[in-house]
């Protein structure tokens, strides 16, 4: 295996505070990645602790093994798209769990790989997928393959880019787009260029769309959070915790929006005299107000500038 890419978790600090990991607990890595959060977590809960590790991408997961190869038994490891979540804990053996960590972004491997694609700053192939099996959609079928109107629908729903069919119509003109420089420069053209003070490059959004589009990101959000609060239990120390970390407004808005709905009892139109619905709190919101890195972490971590995190608690 090559040397360990360069990788710093973010917020971890934060991420086990809210997770209140404690020793001989129990706790899910969904996003395993490089294996930055799970040391963190593997050295809190000691030698009586487990911690199941969850990664869709094989190859970042050989790292992490590598790196977690000193705490021995304690970690599991399982290569799965976390969208399986209960099947995985199941067949792992891990219910009623202490903490479930949810880290949304890409991770230094992927996004420093350039043939993965995932970056426009690297020279590289159009590919953009997160598990590399063969039949998956890739970001050069939807660039090369797909109508102007499907790829518009696409850099608006998943980028929010306004001129998205500007974007779109650009891209369909200049097929075949063969490579991630390329299609940048494309984005940057019909978007009027790289401006002074712009906060990102005008491809960004671009790349970011593509990515959730191929990789299925918002869904497998969606299908994951029911699943990690019915697994979480009730320990010694109290319910069990969520924590989630997402890198744009459309997986934090889903993220909020859920841990609120399942912290609020009746959630019948106001208009209704009398609850019908029966929904009961199963959450307790632990950060009404968003966390967000340190300005020293960003200045040490630029990658955590765009960073969230919110956590919940189960209740009874």
């Amino acid at each position: 295996m090559a040397p360990s890419p360069i990788h710093l978790p973010v917020m971890p600090h934060e991420a086990l505070q809210y997770l209140a990991v404690r020793a001989g607990g129990s706790y899910i890595d969904c996003t395993t990645g490089l294996g930055g959060h799970s040391e963190a977590i593997a050295e809190a809960i000691g030698p009586e602790g487990r911690l199941l590790c969850i990664d869709q991408d094989g190859e970042a997961l050989e790292f992490a093994r590598a790196r977690l190869r000193p705490f021995g038994r304690r970690c599991s490891f399982v290569r799965e798209n976390f969208r399986e979540l209960v099947a995985v804990a199941a067949a792992e053996g891990f219910a009623d769990v202490d903490g479930i960590l949810l880290d949304l972004g890409v991770s230094s491997l992927q996004l420093d790989t350039a043939g993965r694609g995932f970056a426009f700053g690297h020279e590289g192939p159009l590919d953009m997928r997160m598990s590399r099996e063969a039949g998956v959609l890739t970001a050069g079928e939807i660039v090369n393959e797909w109508e102007e109107d499907a790829i518009a629908d696409v850099l608006w729903k998943y980028g929010e880019i306004g001129p998205s069919r500007r974007v779109a119509a650009a891209i369909v003109r200049s097929r075949p787009i063969t490579s991630t420089t390329m299609l940048a420069k494309v984005s940057e053209q019909a978007l009027g260029g790289v401006r002074s003070r712009q906060k990102f490059h005008p491809a960004t959004q671009v790349f970011l769309a593509l990515r959730i589009r191929v990789n299925g990101e918002l869904d497998s959000l969606d299908a994951v959070l029911p699943q990690a609060r019915g697994l979480l239990g009730f320990g010694p120390a109290g319910g069990g915790r969520l924590v989630v970390i997402s890198f744009h407004s459309l997986e934090d808005r889903i993220v909020k929006q859920y841990i609120r709905r399942e912290a609020t009892g009746c959630i019948c139109p106001p208009e209704l005299p009398v609850c019908r619905c029966g929904h009961v709190a199963t959450l307790r919101d632990l950060t009404r107000k968003a966390i967000r890195p340190s300005v020293a972490e960003v200045a040490h971590n630029p990658r955590a500038r765009s960073a969230v995190l919110r956590a919940a608690e189960r209740v009874a």
